[in-house]
């Protein structure tokens, strides 16, 4: 059976984007590069014409025509410039940050989102952000355990949207009392 995706040239062939075949032809007319997004990670855009005179529109956009106040993201970050419409999502910027992954820039005490050290009692804080409200899930022995107490909170709150932490599966030994 033939792949349903084709890669895509960007940054005049130094990279490359995974899109569907429907949309290869269309995609390949125009040029498309990188430009790096506030987390940190890279965007695949390309330049068009409007009413309103050259505007920088991301690939993902192009392909979703997103409606006012909505935009396009990966479900899915760590396999590269996927752009795949099985992997992207259009959704509103408070749907978005259920999704995203911990700034990359943003310098803290963990690695993970939702998970912070307490240095009172040296143990690893886990919370989550639900309708403007903090939300304290409980203190861990390890980062990778307060991680996976965030991931399962966000499958609560969010759905299986939610980002999810990168961590190897293991139980949770003990949530300690606040």
């Amino acid at each position: 059976m033939a792949d349903n995706w084709k890669y895509l040239p960007v940054n005049k062939g130094k990279d490359k984007a995974k899109v569907d075949t429907e949309d290869f032809t269309k995609l390949s007319k125009l040029s498309w590069r990188t430009v790096t997004s506030v987390s940190g990670r890279g965007v695949v855009v390309t330049s068009v014409q409007t009413p309103k005179g050259v505007r920088m529109v991301t690939l993902g956009a192009y392909l979703m025509k997103p409606p006012k106040g909505k935009q396009v993201y990966p479900r899915r970050f760590q396999n590269g410039f996927d752009y795949r419409k099985e992997n992207l999502i259009v959704c509103t910027m408070k749907e978005r940050q259920r999704i995203l992954p911990k700034n990359r820039n943003h310098i803290g005490t963990s690695q993970y989102k939702g998970v912070s050290f307490y240095s009172r009692t040296k143990t690893w804080r886990a919370g989550i952000g639900v309708d403007g409200k903090s939300i304290h899930i409980g203190f861990y022995d390890s980062e990778d355990e307060a991680a996976i107490a965030y991931n399962k909170a966000a499958i609560e709150h969010f759905g299986h949207q939610a980002y999810q932490n990168q961590v190897k599966k293991r139980p949770l030994r003990r949530n300690r009392e606040d």
